[in-house]
């Protein structure tokens, strides 16, 4: 058999890269520390305020996030106040891959996230086997077609599933770890399975477990999390370095796969920390600047539904079993980010509003300006009175206070305009918070706001980090640390380089070109 890769790309999404260079410092992680003392590497940077939901698509298609145009898993719709649920088919722009197969590269593309089958491919795909967080849960896509039934025959389907609805106890915790170390293992040897069919021009594997183990048990590997259950670690140790140590086991063992010439990328995606964010007291924020009262009616009919399903729930010990197989999935998945009915029924209509917040994830929180010629029913004008109120608005959030720490809530606020430039740029928020994440937010004051005191009702006790970091073998480039950092966009062009194609108007660049 001939040269089983011409290129090796190896994904892990939401491995955090201080994570991976603290345990392979201590020899916990010995494929990375092999890798940080011989490859190639360097930190990563992803889309400025948009990098949770864009990260994956910047990198599949080389662009920014406003020319490709997604950014959260729910976006407001043009020309509306109403938000849509996007697919990964709403992605604009080619994935780089799609170029390769055209110019008659083969390729094998194995669970890259939030991204779309592409028809016709010189090779094979395989999409949400293993993924975080699929559009369609327990759903496989192939191609070709026929791909999906041997895949489940021969390595069954995904073990863990939606990692939001765990059972937050002892055995709980123990066997979500247990079914992430097996995804691993499976998602490892299907991936050698294809990779050893040889002569491929690319193969490209994503794992996903350190997403999935990052949000859903930070609070078991950080001691100072308000939510850290000390007698749980004692009995199973720390789950995100038990999905580590797999991880590192897992790309050893197929970077030993390909022959020692071979040129392999590593990429760990971004990066993971404790959920501390302030998204979810945004919107009475901007009420409170703009003096909105939620109306008494709304607020005691969503209080009274709230209060009743939780009754209904619970009404004896008979609807138990109910309550656990079948609320508490429902709660916590459409509670965690506090956004469903309670939120519904009582938000100010946003017609009415200066400004009004819109979904972007949690890490930053995004505010879109009711701008007159945009939004249906405008009130704030172009020009000289949207720079006015952006900057008024700026000001009075960077006056707001953490109480518990006596900091500022709101590191800096961001203009997408001055971070981007591209043809969804319209359809994208106006102002980005960052906010200060070092501590929980619960109680915030400003003379303008008074004292706002509310508590996350989510589930999730991690989230995201901005950088990443890649590793790269072979590459031309020499070993060590890179002093500039390399942009997500920047790996399609880099790897269709290798294979000698052109990739058509990316953002990205080359990092052969910068640093061989």
């Amino acid at each position: 058999m001939g040269q089983k890769a011409k290129v090796l790309m190896i994904g892990i999404d939401a491995a955090d890269q201080r994570l991976i260079r603290l345990w392979a410092r201590d020899g916990l992680l010995p494929t990375f520390k092999i890798l940080l003392e011989q490859a190639t590497w360097g930190i990563t940077t992803n889309p400025i305020g948009f990098y949770v939901g864009a990260v994956w698509p910047s990198f599949s298609t080389g662009l920014s996030p406003v020319r490709h145009g997604r950014y959260c898993y729910t976006q407001l719709g043009p020309g509306s106040y109403k938000t849509f649920k996007t697919q990964v088919t709403d992605v604009k722009g080619e994935p780089f891959w799609k170029t390769l197969s055209d110019a008659g590269r083969r390729v094998g593309i194995v669970d890259v996230p939030k991204t779309f089958l592409t028809p016709n491919l010189n090779g094979i795909q395989i999409v949400d086997w293993g993924t975080h967080d699929p559009d369609f849960i327990g759903q496989l896509y192939t191609y070709p077609e026929t791909l999906a039934a041997d895949i489940e025959n021969q390595f069954g389907r995904d073990p863990v599933g939606d990692c939001n609805t765990i059972s937050r106890t002892v055995e709980g915790y123990r066997q979500f770890r247990d079914d992430l170390i097996h995804r691993i293992e499976t998602k490892t040897a299907l991936s050698k399975h294809f990779l050893n069919q040889g002569n491929w021009d690319l193969f490209l594997t994503v794992f996903s477990e350190s997403h999935c183990v990052g949000h859903q048990c930070w609070n078991l590997h950080d001691p100072h999390h308000p939510k850290h259950q000390s007698d749980i670690v004692q009995l199973i140790g720390d789950p995100l370095l038990a999905v580590y140590q797999a991880l590192d086991k897992a790309v050893g063992e197929l970077v030993a796969e390909v022959d020692p010439e071979t040129p392999v990328f590593i990429l760990a995606s971004h990066g993971m920390g404790p959920h501390y964010d302030g998204t979810f007291l945004l919107d009475d924020i901007l009420c409170r600047l703009e003096n909105i009262g939620v109306s008494a009616a709304k607020q005691q009919f969503a209080k009274a539904l709230n209060t009743n399903l939780e009754e209904v729930a619970g009404l004896s010990w008979f609807l138990k079993p109910l309550k656990q197989l079948v609320w508490k999935p429902l709660r916590d998945r459409f509670w965690r980010s506090d956004k469903p009915f309670r939120k519904a029924m009582a938000e100010p209509d946003a017609s009415r509003r200066k400004c009004f917040t819109v979904p972007n994830n949690d890490v930053y929180g995004a505010i879109r300006v009711n701008l007159v010629g945009r939004e249906p029913k405008g009130q704030i004008h172009p020009g000289a009175e949207y720079d006015r109120f952006c900057e008024q608005l700026t000001h009075d959030l960077t006056e707001i206070v953490n109480l518990d720490t006596g900091k500022p809530l709101v590191k800096q606020v961001l203009r997408t305009a001055d971070l981007y430039q591209g043809e969804c740029l319209d359809t994208f928020p106006d102002l980005l918070i960052e906010w200060n994440r070092e501590k929980p937010i619960q109680r915030v004051s400003s003379q303008k706001i008074g004292v706002l005191e509310k508590t996350f009702a989510g589930v999730r006790t991690g989230d995201h980090q901005p950088n990443g970091m890649f590793f790269a073998i072979n590459s031309a480039m020499p070993p060590g640390q890179l002093e500039n950092v390399v942009s997500v966009t920047d790996f399609a062009p880099t790897i269709a380089e290798l294979l000698n194609v052109v990739l058509p108007d990316v953002d990205g660049q080359s990092i052969l070109e910068r640093h061989s």
